[in-house]
């Protein structure tokens, strides 16, 4: 084993990878976590055998140790683009994907077969001239300069094009996130391209893994304070802008990880609200939402505060890995306020009588037949039944018109219903037959009622002057 000056740092920078490994471990899981543990595990090998390969006196013993190294080098940039990929919920094509992990293999079965083609080494040798300790000559060829590092470069440049194109739209923590992955990438990629183009502090002596844990550092600080891998955009690229449907994502901790424009005005959430819980916003109508949530209600027909007179189709849908793990929901309200007003249109043509707003007969008989079963049911429940018969009424058609005598009704009805409680209930049989069924009432209430009633429609001004009779307990009496 050779010292080496400055081989400490190569070794913190290992303990440092090997740190934030352990502690992002929880992730893997998730699709970012995944990526991220790759990356982190391409950076271990790379720094773990540089140290063999620095420590090693031997030529043969350096030169094992560098191929082993290119495993994790080359795989290094693929790393990044699925973890900026991940980051941002953003898809690569399958032959994408199959070509980026193709091409660093291809690298490697060039490296390790280099001693038929000498494509990627020419003649490797240790030199104790060329810098303060015996460094590695490697002595490229044209593989390494003309295809491996181009290749790695742009597979690079490919990362941060997708990550800058996704942080122009991200807002808030997500934006903090993508500045400090963009820093994260830059960092050991301009160390590397000096190191490549000659212009390293020791020649020949790489400290790209030196500053690839700094990277480390910066992201595994990114996990500390902004919960990088915890707070993903379960699904933003889905989530159109101009949507009139509101629209919101939580995370598996129910903080919000997205909102569209709709949803912030309608829960009047904060210019800061990703990562927020809602108990923390002070809607109470987002209040309201993470209630349902809790209780496990995933449809439900509401009506928010800040949008009154309007009903909206809130629907709460977990967001599910493979094996049904939850990572977060997806909470959409539409407003169905037109299906609902139509929707009671229907069900007052099917109840109510058209011309006098009161129920029509099949509905009457239905309510009827409800209150005779609670009649059945309870012991001192009462009910009375009062049938009424406007008088002549077809005289009244003949000799002013069915105009003046629809308008005839309309006006009794509406006297009739100005007496009654609310939970009365007055219906329509036909024609000029109409019936009333009081609920709840002893049989001096309900006589009191039909006094009243009486009393009521013989001051009733109508032209022309209608009259009618009333039949309760089989004793007619005429007003």
């Amino acid at each position: 084993m050779v010292y080496t000056p400055g081989l400490w740092l190569f070794l913190l920078a290992a303990l440092i990878t090997m740190g934030v490994i352990g502690f992002s471990w929880r992730y893997r899981q998730t699709d970012t976590g995944k990526a991220f543990l790759a990356l982190m595990v391409c950076g271990l090998v790379w720094v773990v055998f540089f140290c063999f390969e620095t420590a090693s006196p031997a030529l043969e013993g350096k030169l094992f140790w560098a191929k082993i190294q290119f495993l994790g080098i080359t795989f290094l940039p693929t790393a990044w683009v699925f973890l900026v990929l991940a980051l941002t919920g953003q898809k690569a094509a399958r032959g994408v994907k199959t070509a980026l992990l193709l091409l660093p293999a291809l690298t490697n079965l060039v490296i390790w077969t280099n001693p038929l083609h000498h494509w990627f080494y020419g003649t490797p040798f240790i030199s104790s001239t060329l810098a303060p300790f015996p460094v590695l000559v490697q002595d490229y060829q044209f593989w390494f300069y003309y295809v491996h590092a181009p290749l790695n470069y742009l597979i690079l440049l490919a990362a941060l094009f997708l990550l800058v194109k996704a942080m122009v739209r991200m807002e808030g923590m997500y934006q903090t996130q993508a500045q400090l992955l963009l820093v994260s990438i830059l960092l050991p990629a301009i160390t590397d391209m000096l190191y490549v183009l000659g212009y390293s502090p020791v020649r020949y002596y790489n400290y790209t893994t030196a500053v690839f844990s700094l990277s480390g550092v910066i992201l595994a600080w990114t996990l500390f304070r902004y919960q990088f891998l915890d707070l993903l955009p379960l699904a933003r690229d889905v989530m159109i802008g101009q949507m009139s449907d509101l629209v919101m994502i939580l995370d598996h901790k129910t903080r919000i990880s997205e909102a569209n424009p709709a949803a912030r005005d309608v829960f009047h959430l904060p210019k800061e609200f990703v990562g927020k819980q809602p108990t923390e916003i002070g809607s109470r109508d987002l209040l309201e939402v993470a209630g349902l949530l809790e209780q496990g209600v995933a449809h439900k027909d509401v009506q928010f505060e800040a949008q009154p007179g309007r009903t909206f189709d809130l629907r709460i849908q977990p967001v599910m890995k493979s094996g049904g793990l939850v990572i977060g929901w997806v909470i959409t309200a539409r407003d169905i306020s037109e299906r609902v007003e139509f929707l009671n249109r229907l069900q007052a043509l099917a109840t109510r009588d058209d011309l006098t707003g009161i129920y029509n007969r099949r509905h009457f008989l239905e309510l009827c037949q409800r209150e005779m079963y609670r009649v059945q049911r309870l012991k001192d429940y009462h009910v009375a039944v009062m049938m009424i018969d406007l008088d002549h009424f077809k005289l009244v058609n003949d000799a002013h018109g069915h105009a003046i005598g629809d308008r005839a009704l309309a006006a009794f009805a509406n006297a009739v219903q100005a007496e009654l409680r609310v939970m009365d209930i007055f219906g329509r049989l036909g024609g000029e037959e109409f019936a009333l069924l009081l609920v709840d009432v002893d049989e001096s209430a309900a006589r009191a009622a039909a006094e009243r009633l009486g009393l009521s429609l013989k001051n009733l001004e109508t032209a022309p002057k209608i009259s009618c009779k009333s039949n309760k307990n089989e004793k007619t009496k005429n007003w």
